[in-house]
């Protein structure tokens, strides 16, 4: 894995003014800072938060808060985007290529239909709802070990089976397509162009979830200096 990215899409939002959102949300002591390209802010520096619109998607791009989607009951970030956009889709994504960390989650009509998450050391974590559309076609090609695990036999790969971790990023870059029109990966030039308004705040005021403490506290410890992309 190679991408890097702590990333909220809202899609098809209703209108609201995105400053009083990030209050709602819980963001502490608000400051405007430098604004950012998208292919910068995906990935945020700790106590950063850049907002901003694509197509018909609102993207709050931040450390942390994306992980609370990854509960089985409803967060309180969840709770309040639910109510503020009952009409919307909403995403959460998550990418860290140190420790092949990924995930995503969606909620429609108030309802998480489908979360999956995984690393390289606690394999995948969370498994909630029936596959998307968008999750099929890599989810073909893949079987149960003896042991019960998921791999995966890629084409690229004919004789190295795959553990989920190391295939997680491409369902991120699938699930992307509902809301970008593309997969991540491959996503218009004007995505990672689109500027996002930044702020830097103090705190979030919300109780930190056991499982998002558990699961990413060495995410503290990893360098962030070098870029979200690809380096290999």
């Amino acid at each position: 894995m190679g991408w890097k990215a702590s990333t909220i899409i809202i899609n098809r939002p209703t209108k609201v003014d995105n400053e009083e959102l990030l209050k709602t949300l819980g963001f502490d002591n608000l400051t405007k800072i430098e604004d950012e390209l998208f292919e910068n802010a995906i990935n945020p520096d700790d106590n950063k938060v850049y907002i901003g619109t694509y197509k018909n998607n609102l993207l709050i791009c931040t450390q942390g808060i994306p992980m609370q989607f990854f509960e089985e009951h409803e967060t309180q970030t969840e709770k309040t985007l639910n109510q503020i956009f009952p009409n919307s889709e909403i995403c959460s994504i998550v990418l860290h290529s140190t420790i092949n960390l990924w995930g995503y989650s969606v909620i429609q009509n108030r309802q998480k239909i489908r979360a999956r998450a995984g690393s390289a050391d606690d394999g995948t974590f969370v498994e909630i709802g029936e596959p998307l559309e968008e999750e099929k076609e890599l989810l073909s090609k893949s079987k149960l070990d003896d042991n019960g695990n998921r791999i995966y036999l890629l084409d690229n790969f004919p004789d190295e089976p795959l553990n989920e971790d190391q295939v997680g990023e491409i369902f991120v870059f699938s699930i992307c397509k509902r809301y970008f029109g593309d997969e991540l990966d491959s996503a218009d030039d004007l995505l990672f162009e689109t500027t996002l308004t930044g702020y830097k705040y103090g705190k979030v005021k919300q109780t930190t979830s056991t499982q998002q403490t558990n699961k990413t506290g060495s995410l503290d410890k990893i360098d962030k200096t070098k870029p979200w992309w690809k380096f290999w």
